[in-house]
């Protein structure tokens, strides 16, 4: 089996959601107080740094939280190792807007996504904003 990693970071305390100040389309532009575009762009600065680029960014809903979701792919080394496919899901839960990063080879990629997405839905970690 391939070498599969999963690292779950915080990235950044949200303050109070205010629905009523920003409109819609304002409120698509920012995951808490983070910019989608900053999540984005330390996406593209990572796989910079890793010799690989960002194929597609998404928002979707998963466990009924909003999630900004960025795939991206970096590809195989003169050493052996093969091409790497990377997933980023940023969401905001209980007033903290938190990354989790998923990459494997091959054939594992939809799996590791489904196991990304299946502990997005269920993860509620203790000690946030009600």
């Amino acid at each position: 089996m391939p070498e599969a990693q999963a690292a779950l970071a915080l990235v950044a305390v949200a303050p109070p959601a205010d629905n009523n100040r920003a409109p819609a389309f304002e409120q698509r532009k920012m995951l808490g107080s983070v910019s989608v575009t900053d999540l984005r762009r330390s996406v593209i600065d990572r796989m910079i740094g890793a010799g690989g680029w960002v194929i597609n960014d998404r928002q979707r809903e998963i466990g009924g939280h909003r999630v900004f979701e960025v795939i991206a792919q970096t590809p195989a080394t003169s050493d052996g190792k093969p091409e790497q496919v990377w997933n980023f899901y940023f969401t905001q839960i209980n007033g903290r807007v938190y990354s989790l990063t998923t990459r494997t080879a091959g054939g594992f990629t939809e799996k590791l996504a489904a196991d990304a997405e299946k502990f997005l839905s269920a993860f509620r970690p203790a000690g946030g904003q009600p």
